[in-house]
């Protein structure tokens, strides 16, 4: 294999070259759990999979309890099919919960308050309620729990990671938090026998060729759980190596068209984030311009054949979506015209009108 053929396999088991799938709670079912930081780019790193979806399709989505959204893998914000919930969480939280107990002893939240501060939570969220960031802080200050807005979302965070509450619907434009169990009951939970080796085997069906060092850093494992989860998996996996570096990827490899996609991605898409090693995608010199800002946030990327071209940004109104392109090198007029392809698709998604 060559790391041509990387690229290749990667647009396709991350359903953009090739896809299949027909609705979100298939998709991020598919992909095991995807990005979701920046709202409106997360909506779009769904549906840019999901070819003739809309930005409604996927509000409603969320709204019909279909996907997720919550802190999830590396306590960052993801989208996760309700299925998966509890158990991904189960597996991955108690390392989370480590790397940010110090940030909640920096609030002068100790283990009694964060305790005291989930009963609160739970209370206030019974009978089906759905409550803001702003109305959830006004009801823990009243219960005696006060901290710095900083202090409040490390306490939803942990909540969260304790399988307590999950992002609900979105009220107007404000998010709201609602309980866990109300919005999955435990008849839609899935129980893997073998947790650690079921993310394994999602990872590498949805994101493979990939190293086990990729797989370690997306799903927040060390190295030994890492390899711990590959090992049950040996007869559904494929290794292979290209230029001294092994790759694992399903062994059931899929046959690909020999075809020239182009996409406009968001930034925080599973495409760059899924993976530790970028060099296969981005070469090095371009990198360091995909983190333009000071909080380390990720441009929305040109991609031309599973690399990555350029830069783009988006401008809305109520009406048009102006979108700028910044290329890294020279782009030819074929190029130019897939990306203005790319940006009507990208704009008929948000119902809009497109200005390239």
């Amino acid at each position: 294999m060559t790391t041509a053929a990387i690229v290749q396999y990667r647009l396709y088991n991350q359903q953009l070259s090739q896809p299949s799938l027909k609705q979100p709670g298939e998709l991020v079912h598919w992909m095991g759990s995807m990005q979701a930081q920046d709202y409106l780019g997360a909506k779009w790193s769904i549906g840019l999979r999901l070819p003739g979806s809309t930005d409604e399709d996927i509000e409603q989505a969320i709204a019909d309890r279909k996907i997720i959204r919550t802190w999830g893998l590396r306590g960052t914000w993801h989208w996760m099919a309700p299925a998966d919930v509890h158990w991904m969480l189960r597996l991955v939280s108690p390392k989370i919960q480590q790397k940010y107990a110090p940030y909640l002893k920096q609030e002068s939240l100790d283990a009694a308050k964060v305790k005291k501060s989930n009963k609160v939570l739970v209370k206030a969220l019974q009978d089906g309620q759905a409550l803001t960031r702003e109305e959830l802080t006004g009801i823990l200050s009243k219960n005696g729990i006060k901290a710095s807005n900083y202090g409040i979302g490390h306490l939803l965070l942990h909540a969260s990671q304790e399988q307590l509450i999950c992002m609900g619907p979105r009220r107007g434009k404000q998010f709201t938090h609602v309980l866990l169990e109300d919005w999955i009951p435990k008849d839609k939970r899935f129980e893997p026998a073998d947790p650690l080796a079921e993310l394994a085997l999602r990872y590498f069906t949805s994101h493979g060729p990939a190293t086990v060092k990729d797989f370690m850093w997306w799903a927040g494992l060390t190295l030994a759980e890492a390899r711990k989860g590959i090992e049950p998996m040996q007869d559904k996996l494929e290794r292979v190596e290209v230029e001294g570096i092994t790759y694992l990827m399903s062994s059931d490899r899929p046959a690909l068209k020999k075809k020239v996609t182009v996409h406009l991605l968001p930034g925080f898409d599973e495409y760059l984030l899924g993976y530790t090693d970028r060099s296969v995608v981005v070469e090095d010199k371009h990198a360091k311009k995909l983190a333009m800002t000071a909080n380390g946030q990720f441009s929305s990327t040109i991609v031309v054949g599973g690399r990555v071209d350029g830069i783009w940004k988006r401008t809305m109104d109520t009406k048009n979506v102006d979108i700028t392109t910044t290329y890294f090198d020279a782009a030819g007029k074929s190029v130019q015209q897939a990306v203005a392809v790319a940006a009507r698709r990208y704009a008929k998604f948000l119902g809009l009108k497109a200005d390239l």
